[in-house]
Order: C-alpha cells, then structure tokens, then sequence
C-alpha cells in the first residue's frame, strides 16, 4: 500500500487529447492541484478539423476550436510547468517520440490519463461497411496506443511506487447498443477497441498493485463535445448531455488517492458515483 504522504506528492501527469473537452477540462483541474503535465493532441496549434466516424460522414473536414498550446499556456498561467506535445494514435513513432520528449523534459511521468481516442471512418460504420483494415486502425488507435504510452513509463512508476493509470472508458465497452450505428448505436470497432482498452486496468492492477500502481477504468458518462453540438446543429435537433467539469472532477479524486480511491484500483468508476460520494462526505 503507498502512504498518503507519497499519493498526494505534486506528480507529473500527461493527459492525452487535451485540446478540448474533457482532456482539456481534466488539464485544468489538475493545474490547479499544482501537478506538472503533458499534454497532447494530433496538432499542436489549432487549425484542426474533424475526420469524421464514418467513410461518408457529412462533418468531415469542419473545424475544430482550440489548440493544445492554448491549453498548455492556460495551465502555465496557474504556476505549473506544462508542454504541449504532437501525438498522433495512429503512428506508432509519433507516439514512441511523445514519450521519449516527456522524459527528457521531466526524467519520469508517474500519471498517465488516457483520453484521447481515434476520430476518423470506421469508428461508427456499420460492420458490413467497415474495411478490416480501418477496424485494425480503430482497435489498435485506442487500445494499444496507450499501451505503447505505459510500456515507457512503467518502469518509472514501479520505482517511485505512486504511478497511477486512468482510462476513459464508455459504456460500449461493456454493453450492446440498443440500435445500430447511426441509428443511436455505435459501430463494432468503437466497440471492440474500447472492450480491449477496458480490460487494461484490472491486469495492470493485479500485476502491480503491489507495487504502488493504481489503475482505473473511468466512465464519464454521457459528456457533450463539440461534435455532438455541430451534429445536433446540422440536424436541427437539441443536443443532451453534461459538461466535463465532472469527469475532471473525478480524475483528480483519482490522482490524489483518497483511501477510498485506492480502494477502487482495477476496477471501472463511474464519474457521477464519484460526485455523488464527494457531495455525501
């Protein structure tokens, strides 16, 4: 069991996809914890645009707002040292090269939030219309690239006995859809890569928990983004959903280890169960 004492030590986190959204929401908070941090996104300077979650998705191409160095400059101006970083899920050096400049600019990272997921054709097409090899991209994009993340910071996590591993999981990891995708469903590959992904925390944590590492599954719930609003605009209909300030919430519940949140390690958290628990203490 880690003592309190070292849980609640300024860490060094790198939070994927913080553009916007909740990564840039759970940034933030954690800025405001005082942890150091890496962010990262596809670009790093705004100019983005959407790729779409299907081959004929009529969005794609439309501009996202934001940039990660917006975001890393915001979490500078709360006194923490934070770098923005390229990191794309679909390129495996392009994610080796992201862990290797965390290294050099802070000798080890302790937090990893896994947030960002593959956006482009084939997360939401129906299985008969997927290409196997986007389905691979799909899977692999969301699954193993945080997989190649750990591999580089593991060792460092097993030596100061704090590391801590969140990924932002979804109830279609575990669960049917109750339409088809584009129906109010989501494809088979969303589903199959955020399965694979759910499974990481409960082996990390059997294989290391004694060793300090705490590892989470963490569900947001259902989060509007951006897309959602441009979707729910082009159809003429309302938009549902909460904001991300719970999400972060939750993260940073998680991050500083609360005996109740060590607790937890291995297992899937919901974010508004971590809410409703904060509001009954």
């Amino acid at each position: 069991m880690v003592e309190a004492q070292a849980i609640s030590k300024q860490r060094v986190v790198m939070v994927t996809g913080a553009s916007r959204g909740i990564g840039k929401a759970v940034a933030m908070a954690l800025a405001e914890q005082g942890h150091h941090l890496i962010l990262t996104a596809r670009s790093l300077d705004g100019g983005a645009t959407f790729s779409g979650t299907t081959v004929d998705d009529p969005l794609a191409g439309q501009g996202l707002s934001g940039s990660v160095s917006e975001v890393a400059l915001q979490c500078r101006s709360l006194g923490v040292r934070a770098i923005a970083v390229a990191l794309d899920l679909t390129d495996e050096q392009s994610i080796t090269t992201a862990a290797e400049i965390a290294l050099a600019e802070f000798g080890s990272v302790d937090t990893l939030i896994s947030n960002a997921i593959y956006q482009g054709p084939g997360v939401n097409d129906l299985f008969a219309d997927v290409p196997i090899d986007l389905l691979r991209q799909v899977i692999e994009s969301d699954a193993v690239a945080p997989l190649i993340l750990l591999k580089a910071f593991l060792p460092g996590m097993l030596t100061s006995g704090r590391g801590v591993f969140i990924h932002l999981t979804s109830g279609a990891a575990t669960l049917a859809p109750r339409k088809p995708a584009g129906q109010g469903g989501w494809g088979l590959a969303y589903a199959m890569a955020k399965g694979a992904a759910h499974r990481i925390a409960g082996v990390l944590h059997v294989e290391h928990g004694a060793q300090g590492l705490r590892a989470y599954s963490l569900n947001p719930g259902h989060v509007t983004t951006e897309v959602m609003h441009m979707r729910a605009q082009r159809e003429e209909r309302t938009v549902t959903g909460e904001g991300p300030q719970d999400v972060a919430t939750a993260v940073t519940w998680l991050v500083a280890g609360d005996p109740a949140a060590c607790q937890l390690s291995g297992q899937e958290v919901v974010s508004r169960d971590v809410i409703q628990r904060l509001r009954n203490s």
